[in-house]
């Protein structure tokens, strides 16, 4: 699915790709996160064969052009998980909505592992 909005211009529409892309660069610039991961064995062998590896450990999901998004990390140690989850969420919040325009409703953050 993607998310369509119109104005006096005319039509917008973006891709769930282009929302993961958004997502992910904002998650890799906030502080405390290591990598972001795949959700399942399964996907690190999809990215392997796939052009675009920028959307790894991001799920975007668009119902009635509002965006719902999953988030795999692995954290560093020594933070505090609870700060940086908050900002995490709140840091691609932010990204996504200014991107497309649209409202996020909902923003999972899933903590896979602490690297030292």
């Amino acid at each position: 699915m993607a998310v369509k909005t119109s104005n006096k211009y005319g039509k917008i529409t973006v891709s769930d790709e282009a929302v993961a892309m958004c997502a992910c660069r904002a998650a890799s610039e906030c502080y405390g996160v290591v990598e972001l991961v795949s959700r399942r064995f399964t996907d690190s062998l999809a990215s392997l064969f796939k052009q675009n590896g920028n959307t790894k450990g991001i799920r975007v999901t668009t119902v009635d052009n509002k965006i719902f998004i999953d988030i795999f990390v692995i954290l560093k140690q020594g933070v505090l998980v609870d700060a940086v989850t908050e900002s995490l969420r709140s840091v691609v919040t932010y990204s996504v909505e200014s991107f497309t325009g649209m409202r996020v409703m909902q923003v999972n953050v899933n903590v896979v592992g602490i690297k030292v």
